[in-house]
């Protein structure tokens, strides 16, 4: 079962490094086997070519969702809850008084 400090920084920040490493020894790997070239009558050198790229960006995932947990980590140890998204007017508050302001100086005046 995992637990919190099953996941502490020190220990994600070295995997997150070992897997950037191996990522790019995998990438090596598969460029140099394309730039090698791989004959039509080699189905299974193909195959083993297909495989190294799917390896390569799985590599890639698992370093992406390591950095995610990391961030996930420093958020929920900050101690700060995180912005809540508000369906606010984007203008400045200068802009909104203003527009306010207007509004109600232009029904005050119809009104009359």
């Amino acid at each position: 079962m995992l637990s919190l400090p099953g996941f502490d920084a020190p220990r994600l920040a070295s995997l997150r490094v070992r897997i950037q490493d191996m990522a790019v020894r995998q990438n090596r790997y598969r460029r140099e086997a394309q730039s090698i070239g791989v004959p039509a009558n080699c189905p299974e050198t193909h195959r083993l070519v297909e495989v190294a790229e799917q390896d390569t960006a799985a590599l890639a995932d698992l370093e992406r969702l390591v950095s995610l947990t990391m961030r996930f980590m420093a958020d929920e140890q900050s101690g700060r809850p995180a912005p809540e998204a508000r369906e606010t007017d984007p203008r400045s508050p200068a802009a909104r008084s203003l527009i306010a302001r207007a509004f109600d100086a232009l029904t005050k005046g119809s009104a009359a």
